[in-house]
């Protein structure tokens, strides 16, 4: 008899709120990472947009992205994925990546993009969204999508 590997639940919103609650020493950093603003609302990923381009355009942003790459695409994957999942009306769930990947044949195309990686997952649609493996492929001019706002309100769509 066949039996699918147990899924592996992750809880990433304590991910997510890292973003606002272990904010870098930079003015802006301090000023617009704030739990005000990033309160997991659609409106809010603007916000993000613009904290990545500072990454990605600022020295000190590099010199972030250099020594904490993956706490920062795992923070900011969750952080978008923690809005798609409260405007998917509870269908998702995180999982472990590899968790999914035995159990489902979506994650075909993917590889892990950081340690420990969690997706988005409905057990009900059979579907996976990957928030975190998204935010590696901006960083990397990779994506396919201009911005994480695009990318969320696309997700949230399908």
């Amino acid at each position: 008899m066949f039996f699918k590997p147990k899924l592996i639940k992750n809880e990433k919103k304590y991910s997510a709120k890292l973003l606002f609650e272990d904010v870098s020493s930079e003015t802006w950093d301090k000023d617009n990472l704030t739990k005000a603003n990033l309160d997991f609302s659609i409106d809010s990923v603007r916000r993000v947009n613009e904290y990545a381009d500072r990454l990605i355009h600022t020295e000190f942003g590099q010199q972030l992205l250099k020594e904490h790459h993956d706490n920062l695409i795992t923070r900011i994957g969750a952080y978008l994925g923690e809005v798609i999942k409260n405007h998917k009306d509870g269908q998702y769930r995180w999982f472990d990546f590899n968790s999914i990947r035995e159990n489902t044949m979506h994650l075909d195309e993917y590889s892990i993009s950081v340690q420990d990686e969690s997706v988005l997952y409905s057990k009900k649609m059979d579907d996976v969204l990957c928030p975190i493996y998204e935010v590696k492929q901006y960083f990397d001019g990779q994506s396919k999508y201009t911005n994480f706002l695009e990318y969320v309100e696309v997700a949230i769509k399908e």
